[in-house]
């Protein structure tokens, strides 16, 4: 698997179960140990740097699973020392992430109390306590409801925000990868198949939109097909549907065209592809 993610990028790990998402995520934060190959992290090999490295990375498993009898705030401080991180430190970097991830009601509750989502939110606090300058998330909003899906996700957006941290995410929701993810690469038996934005595959796998179009006229079939970035016209009475590989860019053209035809436009409708096509189509 040949994968490499530039510094401050939010880059997405896509693939159907049993591709490698959660094992490529478990190498690089130095939880198993690869069979070949090399892995560098943060410019760095764990065979000769891995202290440092543990040090400025963190992981936030969307299968949370924390010391069961301890309250939130102990479970966060048990993490902090673990990391190096003094006592007062500790505590000011402790009420800041309950604060930032709306925990500071749960500080005093048992692991074992806490509701999926809280439990998911610890996850997160957890994953942030050493401020990583590379964070991993594996499906980091599995199994929320979605309001709770929705804020977790504009925080993660926020801690993108700044582009002094990378962060890698898997996720099975195609949704949320399109609106997280600048780059997204989808792997099926631990092999990369593709990498890019969503838009450059959707091109790549010349998926596009359709633009179905009810009309009045006699329709230029011919003219709108020589039109660059369209990939194919079906006509049926007075109806049409183009598939291009954008419409934003190549509707402005087709209505210039249809016009000078004398075409009349009854109704419009677009449907856009989107990366659940796309995964579908590599997930084959």
């Amino acid at each position: 698997m040949d994968l490499s993610v530039p510094k401050g990028a939010l880059w997405g790990v896509l693939g159907p179960n049993g591709a490698g998402k959660t094992t490529l995520l478990s190498i690089i934060s130095n939880l198993l140990t690869p069979q070949a190959g090399d892995v560098l992290v943060l410019g760095k090999d764990f065979r000769t740097s891995g202290w440092e490295i543990c040090s400025r990375i963190n992981l936030s498993s969307g299968h949370a699973n924390f010391l069961w009898s301890l309250t939130v705030r102990e479970n966060l401080d048990y993490y902090a020392m673990l990391y190096g991180i003094s006592r007062r430190t500790r505590r000011q970097r402790i009420d800041t992430l309950l604060d930032l991830l709306d925990l500071r009601e749960f500080a005093r509750s048992r692991f074992e109390e806490l509701s999926t989502g809280t439990k998911q939110k610890l996850s997160l606090a957890k994953a942030l306590i050493n401020d990583p300058e590379l964070l991993l998330l594996d499906e980091p909003t599995v199994g929320l409801d979605p309001d709770v899906a929705f804020r977790i996700r504009g925080l993660i957006a926020d801690l993108h925000r700044d582009g002094s941290r990378t962060i890698l995410l898997t996720t099975h929701n195609m949704r949320e990868a399109e609106t997280l993810c600048e780059q997204v690469t989808f792997i099926k038996d631990g092999i990369v198949r593709a990498s890019g934005t969503p838009r450059e595959l959707k091109r790549e796998l010349r998926l596009g939109d359709a633009i179905s179009i009810d009309f009045a006229g006699i329709f230029p079939g011919p003219s709108i097909e020589r039109i660059d970035g369209v990939y194919g016209v079906e006509v049926s009475g007075p109806h049409c549907r183009i598939r291009v590989d954008d419409h934003r860019e190549r509707l402005p053209e087709i209505l210039g065209r249809l016009a000078s035809a004398g075409v009349s436009i009854h109704d419009l409708r677009i449907q856009e592809s989107d990366l659940e096509d796309v995964f579908l189509a590599f997930a084959k």
